[in-house]
């Protein structure tokens, strides 16, 4: 089996210090044994802190040789490995960072960031369950930053835990209060728990510290058409597609407010222009679809809902939009096809109409 790196750079250094023994730079006291290794300790930890003057510069090329030369000097200095692994995280060398991070674990079990980065690479893995206990692990060990809270809260909300999240990013707030994105996800957690006016305040808050969440805008705008504002959520849309006009979900959802507004004109220009922007979008289809049905363009809301079902066949509600259109086409088997299938799909409301074609 090949050397682990740690295993050669223990290796080098008992070599290192067994030459210097045989030229007779050490006496064969172990008093002096210990003063040699505190001062390839503190050169280590020199050389340590050059690599992360380099990484706070963005020099990460230079940084990584720093700590790779610390830990030559000295292969048991964890902090190198954990500002090494934070490197490789930035390029993307996961399972090197990994290792790393491991070595950091191995030397001190104590490190409490260390377990902060090992849950944010498991995050970026998409193993949310994990990191969360990592994160929960970081505290546990004194780690205690504003983040570890904002990074549980968002395992948290990813596991559909919604109340622990909105406490975890309150947490976070507390310890920063000027923490937009704790605010912006705190939001979306009391969103989720239907306290939406609650939600908008968060929301504005977080737009309150920093303006350029174009997202919070959207979030307000679907807060508001929960609590059927549908004027203010248009103008909360417009807020966000003024600052981006290729953010198509904005323009979905502004299209969707109209629809509700009966301004069937205005909803079918915004899913004209989310399909301009994202072809492979398939609800825009679907909601292009539903509104010629309105609009009595029957033949092109089932053209719509053709490339809806051709995106996505799982669609149940446009397969029962599909059915609707046919069902003004005269197309009367395809129609019951249609919702039979919409049914299977879960698609309650179609049992109505598949009575119709019995």
């Amino acid at each position: 089996m090949t050397k682990s790196i740690y295993a050669i750079m223990k290796q080098l250094l008992i070599t290192l210090l067994a030459i210097l023994l045989a030229f007779g730079s050490f006496s064969q006291s172990d008093n002096s044994i210990e003063e040699e290794i505190k001062e390839l300790r503190k050169k280590a930890n020199l050389l340590y802190n050059e690599g992360v003057r380099f990484a706070e510069a963005g020099e990460y090329t230079e940084a990584h040789l720093k700590f790779d030369e610390s830990l030559f000097i000295y292969p048991e200095f964890a902090n190198s490995y954990l500002e090494r692994a934070k490197i490789k995280i930035l390029r993307q060398e996961y399972d090197l960072a990994m290792d790393d991070i491991v070595k950091a674990m191995e030397i001190n079990d104590g490190l409490g960031e260390a377990f902060y980065i090992r849950a944010y690479l498991k995050l970026l893995m998409k193993d949310h369950q994990n990191a969360l206990t990592d994160f929960t692990h970081a505290i546990q060990k004194g780690y205690t930053e504003p983040e570890v809270y904002y990074y549980r809260g968002l395992m948290n909300f990813e596991l559909a835990d919604y109340n622990s999240a909105l406490i975890d990013f309150t947490l976070s707030i507390d310890k920063k209060y000027d923490f937009a994105y704790a605010y912006n996800e705190r939001a979306s957690s009391k969103r989720m728990m239907g306290d939406y006016q609650g939600a908008i305040h968060d929301y504005k808050q977080a737009l309150a510290y920093d303006s350029t969440i174009i997202v919070a805008y959207d979030n307000i705008g679907s807060c508001k058409i929960k609590t059927g504002d549908f004027q203010g959520a248009i103008e909360d849309y417009t807020k966000a597609i003024r600052m981006d006009p290729e953010y198509y979900l904005a323009l979905n959802n502004r299209g969707s407010a109209y629809y509700q507004m009966s301004n069937y004109e205005a909803a079918l220009n915004d899913f004209t222009k989310v399909i301009e922007i994202n072809k492979e979008y398939a609800p825009a289809y679907n909601n292009s679809g539903i509104t010629k049905i309105k609009m009595e363009n029957y033949l092109g809301a089932e053209k719509d809902l053709d490339k809806a079902i051709k995106l996505n066949p799982e669609y149940g509600e446009a397969y029962i939009n599909r059915g609707y259109a046919q069902e003004f086409l005269g197309k009367f088997p395809d129609a019951c096809a249609d919702w039979k299938i919409a049914l299977e799909l879960g698609i309650e409301e179609a049992a109505k109409y598949i009575t119709e074609c019995e």
